[in-house]
C-alpha cells in the first residue's frame, strides 16, 4: 500500500479561479502528490499547467501514461483522456466514447480510492453536473478524507452534488480547504 497522500482537485465551470486559490494556500513542500482533473473539451489544449505553475512553487505538469506520483508535484488531466491511479503509477488512457456524461473526476476518484485507502483526499470545487459525488462515497468508504467548496462557488452543482452524499467532511472556502489540508500533513 502507498504512503504517498494524493490530494484530487475537480472541478469545471467556474473552477479556475478556486483552484488558484487553493495553491496560493497550499504547502508547496507539504510531502503530498497533487491531482487536477478538470472538465475539458475534447478538443481544446489545456492552459491549466502553465497557470498552476506561476501559482505554485511545485513542479507542475500534464499527468504522462505509466508516470509515477511524487511528493510535491501537481500533475493536470490532458484534453480528450480519461485518468486513473494504480500502484501510485498514471494511466492515461483516450477518452472513451460515451452516450452518457463524461465523469473524469469520478473516475479517478474511485481508482484513487483502491490506490491510496485512508491516504486518499478529494477536493470538489465549483462546477456544474454531479462529477466526483459517486467518488466522494468510494474514497469516504475507505477511510479517506473529502473538502467541498461552501457556497461561494460560481457554480455549486458539483459541491452541492457532494454534500448531498453525506460525505464530505468540511465546508470550507477553497483558501481554507488548502489550509486544513496542510495543517495534516
Amino acid at each position: 500500500m502507498t504512503t504517498l497522500r494524493i490530494v484530487c482537485i475537480g472541478s469545471s465551470a467556474g473552477g479556475l479561479a478556486p483552484t488558484i486559490e487553493f495553491f496560493k494556500n497550499m504547502d508547496p513542500n507539504s510531502g503530498m502528490a497533487f491531482v487536477v482533473i478538470q472538465h475539458l473539451k475534447a478538443d481544446s489544449p489545456s492552459l491549466t499547467p502553465e497557470i498552476l505553475s506561476r501559482i505554485t512553487r511545485m513542479t507542475v505538469t500534464a499527468a504522462i501514461h505509466r508516470e509515477r506520483a511524487l511528493p510535491n508535484h501537481v500533475y493536470t488531466i490532458g484534453p480528450n483522456t480519461q485518468l486513473t491511479i494504480i500502484d501510485d503509477r498514471f494511466s492515461v488512457q483516450p477518452r472513451a466514447e460515451s452516450t452518457g456524461r463524461h465523469k473524469p473526476f469520478d473516475r479517478f476518484l474511485h481508482s484513487l480510492a483502491l490506490n491510496s485507502r485512508e491516504r486518499a483526499t478529494a477536493v470538489v470545487l465549483s462546477g456544474y453536473d454531479g462529477d466526483g459525488s459517486a467518488g466522494f462515497v468510494a474514497i469516504k468508504a475507505q477511510g479517506g478524507s473529502t473538502y467541498a467548496q461552501d457556497r461561494g462557488a460560481l457554480v455549486d452543482e458539483m459541491p452541492e452534488h457532494a454534500i448531498a452524499t453525506g460525505c464530505v467532511d468540511y465546508v470550507l472556502d477553497p483558501g481554507k480547504i488548502a489550509e486544513r489540508i496542510s495543517s495534516t500533513c
